[in-house]
């Protein structure tokens, strides 16, 4: 993949973050307003099991949750960009690239609509699935750091890309999901709780380890920094995906902890960045 084609893929991946962060603004407008209003459904998720009933405050950390997946990712871009706009580093295009599909979870402001009749049902649906895919496809891009980080060629990352954006769009679409089931967490419930659970949390403990594996193989110890900044990151990921109190705080400390670092140790790895 050539430094052209990766500035034009992070470029397109911009307009979900703007997108998002348009409408994390107009949701929080509409709510000092009155008008943006959450018929409240029976449960809201909290981590993967855990169901309770729904409360008046979780549109509200909802709302605040999907703004930060929409606007820590826009300002992240625009300061990766500026250091890192030319750097080799396989590492730090796949943490850009996963970022950036965070926003697209912004789409979940529109459940509301749906719950007071604006939209249909199908919608829903529709913003869930892409939900679901945005988390998959950063998933499987945090995966690929593990990968490229060892002695494969960088160029085949378009085809590791593609694969893997394959897989997360087969999952959204085939998981079953319950219409009848809106969640305070501006998600309908699937009916693959542990399924999902078992496949994330098996991707995310094989992302660690295949970092950790590169930092031995390398007797590198900035590796290993580099391997707790990624746990941190998919840490943080799993907390802030549900968006739920209290949950979404930790998730967003570690989330930025972690980009940091990851940041900072990769341009002491490339040290002539």
């Amino acid at each position: 993949m050539t430094l052209t084609v990766r500035r034009t893929l992070l470029t397109t991946l911009l307009i979900p973050a703007l997108g998002g962060t348009a409408a994390s603004v107009m949701a929080w407008t509409a709510w000092f307003q009155g008008e943006y209003v959450y018929e409240l459904p029976s449960f809201t998720a909290r981590w993967w099991y855990s169901l309770r009933p729904a409360e008046n405050t979780d549109l509200v950390w909802a709302m605040a949750g999907i703004t930060f997946l929409s606007v820590f990712p826009l300002l992240s871009e625009i300061v990766l960009r500026k250091r890192f706009g030319r750097s080799p580093s396989p590492e730090i295009f796949f943490l850009r690239f996963f970022l950036l599909t965070l926003p697209l979870q912004a789409g979940r402001l529109l459940l509301p609509l749906v719950s007071t009749g604006f939209l249909t049902p199908s919608w829903g649906l529709t913003i869930t699935r892409i939900a679901w895919f945005a988390r998959f496809l950063g998933i499987s891009s945090l995966l690929s750091i593990s990968i490229f980080s060892s002695d494969m060629p960088f160029r085949r990352s378009g085809s590791v890309l593609g694969m893997g954006a394959l897989a997360a769009m087969g999952i959204a679409v085939m998981m079953p999901l319950d219409i009848t089931q809106p969640l305070g967490n501006l998600l309908f419930l699937t009916g693959t709780k542990t399924a999902l659970a078992l496949v994330t949390v098996s991707i995310e403990v094989l992302t660690v380890i295949a970092l950790a594996g590169s930092a031995y193989l390398q007797h590198n110890s900035r590796y290993y920094l580099l391997t707790v900044s990624l746990l941190m990151v998919v840490l943080g990921t799993d907390l802030v995906f549900f968006i739920s109190a209290p949950l979404i705080i930790p998730g967003a400390i570690f989330l930025l902890v972690g980009v940091i670092g990851f940041a900072e140790i990769i341009r002491k790895i490339y040290q002539w960045i």
